[in-house]
């Protein structure tokens, strides 16, 4: 079963990749006003990005109990909570667009105007998610190597 070890972190890093790219993808993209096409790209990669983050958690849990250092490694690992709390904030962050781009549904093909105050609070909130990001792939290999423990 050497195997697993090696396709759950694979699994693991292509989600994690994938979510960062959905995440740039939605800074890069996201404007005050947005064209249909641009606004229907939020909707689909906003979508991926939570698929990603779902295997993320899928694979990331699968890798704390089947993935070779063992479960005790990573729950006595402070960097791991912090981490952990890393990603749960992100998560929270990313509820309001989310909201935001459902709501959108089947946008007029003149796009969307956002007002000043919902453009500067989805940008704010895409900008925090994607330094909370930028921590978590920064205490990443520092966990894996056991520091903080």
């Amino acid at each position: 079963m050497l195997y697993v070890p090696a396709i759950l972190a694979s699994l693991h890093h292509v989600a994690a990749f994938t979510l960062v790219a959905c995440l740039v993808y939605e800074w890069r993209t996201f404007r005050q006003r947005l064209t249909d096409h641009e606004a229907r790209g939020l909707q689909q990669i906003d979508l991926w990005y939570g698929v990603s983050a779902l295997v993320l958690l899928v694979a990331g849990i699968l890798r704390v109990f089947y993935g070779g250092k063992g479960y005790q490694f990573y729950l006595g690992n402070t960097l791991f909570w912090i981490k952990m709390a890393l990603i749960l904030a992100i998560s929270i962050l990313s509820i309001y667009p989310t909201i935001r781009y459902i709501r959108w549904g089947s946008i007029a093909i003149d796009g969307i105007a956002l007002s000043d105050s919902e453009f500067q609070r989805i940008r704010q909130l895409l900008r925090l998610q994607m330094i909370g990001i930028l921590l978590v792939i920064i205490l990443a290999p520092a966990m894996a190597r056991g520091l903080w423990m």
